[in-house]
């Protein structure tokens, strides 16, 4: 998509789904390229899941699967 990109969230995946949220625009394309950033870091440290990340997305009500 250039220097633009696309966002989609969907909870919970499959459908029937609560929440359905699609965007675009050049910082969605910036969030990204941040994430992967984030991500790519996280993994050479070797830590799966930091204990902020953790209380953050329980914050935003998103749960492992069991």
């Amino acid at each position: 998509m250039g220097d633009t990109g696309a966002a989609f969230v969907a909870l919970p995946q499959i459908p029937p789904r609560n929440v359905a949220w699609f965007k675009k625009g050049k910082w969605v394309h910036m969030a990204k390229i941040a994430f992967e950033k984030y991500f790519i870091r996280k993994m050479k440290k070797g830590t799966s899941e930091p204990i902020y990340e953790k209380y953050i997305l329980k914050m935003l009500g998103i749960g492992k699967l069991k």
